[in-house]
């Protein structure tokens, strides 16, 4: 997320707090357990209007009313036909968003809020996907009514100390929030909570990552205009700006980790494919490199941390001697299995496929096989652990 201006964060939401379902009825069922129902304080005798998102913003679909205890239903028949597709629920001057079907079937339960505006204090039931964004939502919204809060005290700081520590603290809060909608976008590459927490995102800064789930939601999604406009946004993103050239910068966070397979000290072939669906540090050292076993205990600890949690190392070497490649294996105290080598030095393939031209180098990937992140020393390999495991 890029640097973000000293002053109140909570989102403007033009699209971007969507309530999101896709419940799919096997046959038989009955159109009473279809549409949106539920019961809301605050909505007492309200008007719930029922709307779709189109190419000039909202157009209304439908309009019930509440009775005398916030109850309201919005029969299937008004979704009839309708695609998987983003609509928006007033109620009196309140709304909150959905991703919805004819095949719907939601039911919400909360609080309207005092002041008009978005609905944050919903229960929502009928969808795994619904029910999974509702809570990012008030992760999100937690988390910048505290750096709100944080911004106010600093700015109220009697003292220049009391100000710079409570921008600190502002700072920490924002890259937690960083982190977080980073993860959620990660583990939802493929389904609309992604493509939803994409509105949180610095689309320039994590450009490669949004275009990711941008392609990856196509097939459920890519007919909305939700879709339609992020994918717009996220193309129009500037690509960042080049800075001083940086070693090993050929693999890049967003980009799928090439996949290779060299043998392992004793002549058996390892793949870097075979530990799909673990996070996955690929470390790039060798005996003779001074710094890479200066480094080799951080990674130490943190296997030794992380390892029942799904981590792994994958240790590849740019040794050509497998006695003295095996024997820093053994003093470093690298235990897990997967060590690999063409013993060609310099000359070894990795160095081209990877783009490696200085060892230590760390490339961190996800489940799926994304970077995540690269040139991890020390404590930075720990803190990318703990947001991602």
């Amino acid at each position: 997320m890029a640097a973000i201006p000293f002053r109140s964060l909570r989102p403007s939401f033009p699209v971007l707090i969507l309530i999101s379902f896709f419940a799919l009825c096997v046959a038989g069922c009955s159109s009473d357990s279809s549409g949106v129902s539920g019961t809301l304080s605050g909505a007492e005798n309200a008007d719930v209007r029922l709307a779709v998102l189109g190419p000039r913003g909202f157009s209304e679909v439908d309009t019930v009313q509440a009775d005398g205890s916030g109850r309201f239903a919005i029969g299937s028949d008004a979704l009839a036909g309708m695609a998987l597709d983003v609509y928006r629920i007033n109620v009196g001057e309140s709304h909150f968003f959905m991703i919805g079907d004819s095949l719907s079937s939601l039911r919400v339960e909360g609080t309207l809020p005092e002041e008009p505006g978005l609905v944050t204090d919903l229960s929502v039931t009928g969808d795994a996907w619904t029910a999974g964004f509702t809570g990012f939502i008030s992760d999100v919204m937690a988390m910048t009514d505290s750096m709100t809060t944080a911004k106010q005290q600093a700015s109220s700081g009697e003292t220049v100390q009391e100000q710079i520590e409570g921008k600190k603290d502002y700072d920490a809060m924002r890259e937690r929030l960083t982190n977080y909608v980073r993860k959620t976008v990660r583990d939802h590459k493929t389904d609309p909570i992604g493509l939803m927490a994409l509105e949180h995102l610095d689309l320039s800064a994590d450009r490669a990552l949004a275009q990711q789930v941008i392609d990856s939601t196509r097939a459920l999604m890519g007919h909305s205009k939700a879709h339609a406009n992020l994918s717009q946004r996220v193309s129009k993103q500037p690509k960042p700006r080049q800075t001083t050239s940086r070693r090993n910068d050929l693999i890049k966070p967003g980009m799928a980790m090439p996949d290779i397979a060299l043998n392992d000290p004793s002549g058996k072939e390892r793949s870097l494919s075979d530990l799909r669906g673990k996070v996955v540090l690929v470390d790039f050292w060798a005996s003779w490199c001074g710094p890479c076993r200066r480094e080799n205990p951080n990674v130490v600890r943190a296997w030794n941390a992380y390892k029942d949690k799904g981590f792994e190392v994958f240790s590849v070497s740019l040794d050509k001697d497998v006695s003295k490649w095996q024997r820093a294996i053994d003093q470093d105290g690298l235990i897990w299995p997967n060590h690999i080598s063409d013993l060609r030095g310099w000359n070894s393939v990795v160095t081209g496929l990877y783009g490696i031209s200085s060892i230590p180098h760390a490339i961190l990937i996800d489940k799926d096989g994304t970077v995540v992140a690269t040139h991890l020393r020390g404590s930075q390999l720990e803190a990318e652990l703990e947001q991602l495991l």
